[in-house]
């Protein structure tokens, strides 16, 4: 059983107010009296609920950060400057996943606001504006990662999906590509779809754009879009593959390797994120860089801002614009 502030008070020989005063106020207590409530309290091994204390005082300092697949290393990287910032600020940051199911993200919004969290990062499946400007009402406030209409609530840190696609889409046609191969769930994920839309606004006059569904964004579900791309006859595979994120760019490419096509002389390869692993495979993959550690940092300065002045409306963010990043697998 783990100890009380009864049992401590009983060990010490004092009342629990006096337990409570050492833990919230040890300057109105003697020095004599600090000494016999610390020295019950490592006796006992007490360990105070900082989340009840804290709830009670109304200053809770916990932040929430749900993802929308945490097992990425994109977001790897953004988790980390998420918490390099709160952590800097004293904030204690906790994370949730999502798992692309909007059903699991609205139980992890309903956790999170029952355990009185003071703020929210999200990185969404959809839209989740309505039910965080209703959290805001609660006194609970939140930033959007990702595309979001515009709120005097609610914060959020756009990245520039569509312009990413349009650069990708630009990249294959200059290349001379003209059946391109998406690979993603568009009908599952804003971002996938805002990444395709603007493949199409690239390249729709100029190249065939076939979407090959993958239902997640690991390397997994890369090495099977590809083996369907594979099993066709030559003459019916696209010449270039645009992944909506890198893991499934490095699944097709390990896919594509294996069964003897050439990258890129047969099929160029672009993914979407940048991540450590994207120059790292045996064939460096062109990718869209979207800058995670930066747009982590920027959501939680964002969302420390509006807990510094709960009154004052949220702040735009400015939007960060993707960037091309050529490597072997489509310049080869």
């Amino acid at each position: 059983m783990r100890a009380s502030v009864k049992d401590v008070a009983a060990t010490a020989g004092v009342s629990a107010s006096t337990v409570s005063n050492f833990l919230n106020h040890p300057e109105l207590l003697t020095t004599r009296t600090r000494e016999r409530v610390q020295a019950a309290i490592d006796q006992l091994g007490y360990v105070p609920n900082e989340s009840a204390r804290q709830l009670r005082a109304g200053s809770g300092r916990t932040i929430a950060l749900i993802l929308l697949d945490a097992w990425l290393p994109y977001f790897h990287e953004l988790s980390r400057g998420v918490e390099d910032v709160t952590r800097e600020d004293g904030w204690s940051l906790f994370f949730s996943n999502s798992s692309r199911d909007a059903t699991q993200e609205q139980r992890n919004i309903d956790m999170f606001e029952a355990h009185r969290a003071r703020g929210i990062i999200i990185y969404p499946l959809g839209d989740v504006l309505p039910r965080l400007e209703q959290l805001s009402s609660r006194g609970i406030r939140s930033v959007i990662i990702g595309p979001s209409h515009a709120s005097d609530a609610v914060g959020f840190v756009p990245f520039d999906d569509r312009g990413g696609g349009r650069l990708a889409g630009a990249h294959l046609v200059e290349l001379g590509r003209r059946r391109i191969a998406f690979l993603g769930d568009p009908d599952a994920v804003s971002q996938t779809a805002d990444r395709l839309a603007g493949l199409v606004d690239a390249a729709h006059t100029l190249a065939e754009i076939e979407v090959l569904p993958a239902p997640g964004l690991t390397i997994e579900a890369g090495v099977d879009a590809a083996q369907r791309i594979v099993a066709r006859p030559a003459h019916l595979r696209p010449d270039a593959v645009f992944a909506a994120n890198d893991m499934l760019a490095i699944g097709a490419l390990t896919a594509f390797l294996r069964a003897g096509l050439r990258v890129p002389e047969d099929i160029a390869i672009i993914g979407f994120d940048d991540v450590a692993q994207a120059h790292e495979t045996l064939v460096p993959l062109t990718t869209i860089r979207q800058p995670g550690y930066e747009i982590g940092r920027a959501a939680a300065s964002a969302l420390l801002s509006q807990l510094a002045d709960p009154s004052a409306p949220a702040a735009p963010v400015t939007r960060f614009r993707a960037e091309l990043i050529v490597r072997e697998s489509t310049a080869g």
